[in-house]
């Protein structure tokens, strides 16, 4: 199963933070949000609480999405 969450990402400064897209592959919806807790410049509020959104999307996608994830400069930032 694909999924694509919106998440709310920090570094930018006291009490700011941005919305950013990532798209994850995993069995069902859990396994996602567990993974999901370790991404990096993802707002660590309570469990869970840096993601806005998490929706099952297609193959096609999800390969799409994966695609503008790595021509995004910020998200691939070591």
């Amino acid at each position: 199963m694909y999924f694509k969450l919106v998440m709310e990402g920090g570094h930018v400064g006291a009490g700011k933070s941005y919305d950013m897209v990532r798209y994850f592959e995993g069995d069902d919806i859990f396994c996602v949000l567990a993974s999901s807790i370790h991404t990096p410049r993802l707002k660590k509020k309570e469990f869970g609480g840096g993601i806005k959104f998490i929706k099952e999307i297609s193959w096609r996608e999800y390969i799409h999405g994966k695609g503008q994830e790595r021509r995004n400069p910020y998200l691939n930032r070591n």
